[in-house]
C-alpha cells in the first residue's frame, strides 16, 4: 500500500513537466521559453508556360450528306445496283425505274417526228413549184397558202423534237445516278416499290469523308483556329488524330456552346452518329502555377497559405484554372514571387506562425 502512494505522489509532480515539456524550448541566450514553431515548405509562386487543351464533346457524321431522289412520277424500281456501304463513282447507276412505257413513248415520238418531216419537205416542193409556175397560172392567194404550209410545216418539226427530246429526258431519270464519289450511308428503294417524284432512294457521304460536330465552351471558341491538331476519343477508349476543319460563326444562345468541325481522317473506324470526346490543342501561354498539394479548401473554396516576412500563414482564397499532371493554373489570387506552403498546408491555420524551409527549386520548363 505504501509503494502505491509512493507511485500516485511521482506521477502527481512529474506528469505536469512531460505535458509542458514539448512546447517549450531553452533558447540560446541563457534560458528564455518560446513556443515551438510548425515546420512548413514553402516555394515561390512562378509563371511557367502551360499548354492549353480545350476539351468538348461531339457526335461523328457525315461532311457532307447528299440524299439522292426520284425526279421521275409513277414508276416502279426494276433494278438496284448499290447497297449500305458500298462505295460509288460519279455517274455510277444506282437503281433502274421501269422503262418501257418511255421506250414506247420515245418509238412514238420519233414517228411524229418523221412524219413532221415529210409534211415539210412536201410543203416546200408545194412552194418552190407554185414560186416557179408562170404569172397568172396560179393565183397569189395559193401561193400564200403554200408559203403559210411551209411555216405551219416547220412548227409542228419543231414541237415533235421538242417532245423527243422531253421523253429521252424522262428516260434518263429512269436511271438513279451518283453525283459524285461517295459512300452509301443507307438506302431505302426496294424492288417493286413505286416511286413518286421527289421519293428518296439512297443518302452517300460525298467524298466518303466524315468529321465530329464539337461543342466546346464560347470561352474557348477564340482559342480555336483552323488546322490545330485535336485527338478524337471514342466509346472504346481509342484515340484518332485529326485537325480541326474550322469554327461555326455562330454559337447556340440557349447552350453558350459553339461547334467545332474537326475532319477525321480517311482510314478512321469511326462510324456517324458516334458520341466522341475531344480534345484540341489550343497551343501554350505563360501562366501562374502551383504544385496541387499546395491547395487546400477552405468553406468551400480553394485557397493557399502564403507565408508572411514575419513568418505568419496567411490563407489566401484563390480561383484555379487548367490543370496539369502535378500543377494547377492560378487565374486570380497570387502573384509572381509569394511564398506559398507546399508541404504541410493541410494542417495550418490562418494566422499561425510557421518556420519555413525552402522546397527544391522547380524547373522554368514547359508543363505538359
Amino acid at each position: 500500500m505504501l509503494a502505491l502512494t509512493r507511485v500516485a505522489t511521482f506521477l502527481s509532480y512529474s506528469l505536469p513537466l512531460i505535458l509542458v515539456w514539448p512546447s517549450t524550448a531553452c533558447s540560446a541566450d541563457g534560458g528564455v521559453d518560446r513556443r515551438v514553431l510548425f515546420t512548413v515548405t514553402v516555394d515561390i509562386v512562378r509563371e511557367s508556360q502551360i499548354d492549353s487543351t480545350i476539351v468538348g464533346t461531339g457526335t461523328v457524321a457525315a461532311w457532307r450528306e447528299m440524299p439522292i431522289s426520284s425526279e421521275a412520277n409513277g414508276l416502279a424500281i426494276v433494278e438496284i445496283r448499290a447497297d449500305e456501304g458500298d462505295r460509288v463513282t460519279k455517274g455510277q447507276i444506282l437503281a433502274r425505274l421501269n422503262q418501257s412505257l418511255l421506250l414506247a413513248q420515245l418509238d412514238q415520238n420519233r414517228a411524229v417526228v418523221a412524219e413532221a418531216e415529210a409534211s415539210l419537205s412536201n410543203a416546200l416542193s408545194d412552194e418552190k413549184r407554185a414560186q416557179t409556175v408562170t404569172s397568172g397560172v396560179i393565183s397569189q392567194q395559193t401561193i400564200e397558202q403554200r408559203e403559210t404550209l411551209v411555216k405551219t410545216s416547220e412548227a409542228r418539226l419543231a414541237s415533235a423534237r421538242a417532245i423527243l427530246e422531253e421523253t429521252k429526258a424522262k428516260l434518263a431519270q429512269t436511271e438513279i445516278v451518283a453525283p459524285a464519289n461517295a459512300i452509301v450511308a443507307s438506302r431505302s428503294a426496294a424492288l417493286g416499290q413505286v416511286v413518286q417524284a421527289g421519293t428518296e432512294l439512297f443518302r452517300l457521304i460525298q467524298d466518303e469523308r466524315i468529321e465530329v460536330n464539337a461543342l466546346v465552351p464560347e470561352a474557348d471558341v477564340f482559342k480555336v483556329i483552323p488546322q490545330q491538331s485535336a485527338r478524337i476519343i471514342d466509346p472504346t477508349g481509342h484515340v484518332t488524330q485529326a485537325t480541326v476543319r474550322l469554327v461555326a460563326p455562330v454559337v447556340d444562345e440557349r447552350t453558350r456552346l459553339g461547334t467545332v468541325r474537326v475532319a477525321l481522317p480517311a482510314e478512321t473506324q469511326l462510324k456517324p452518329g458516334m458520341f466522341v470526346r475531344v480534345e484540341i490543342d489550343a497551343g501554350s501561354t505563360p501562366a501562374l502555377t502551383i504544385p496541387f498539394k499546395a491547395l487546400v479548401w477552405r468553406e468551400g473554396k480553394a485557397a493557399v497559405f502564403t507565408v508572411s516576412d514575419k513568418g505568419t500563414a496567411v490563407l489566401k482564397t484563390v480561383t484555379a484554372g487548367r490543370k496539369t499532371n502535378s500543377s494547377v493554373e492560378v487565374v486570380q489570387g497570387l502573384a509572381t514571387g509569394e511564398r506559398i506552403v507546399v508541404e504541410g498546408a493541410g494542417l495550418l491555420n490562418d494566422g499561425e506562425k510557421v518556420r519555413a524551409e525552402v522546397a527544391s527549386v522547380r524547373p522554368l520548363a514547359r508543363m505538359p
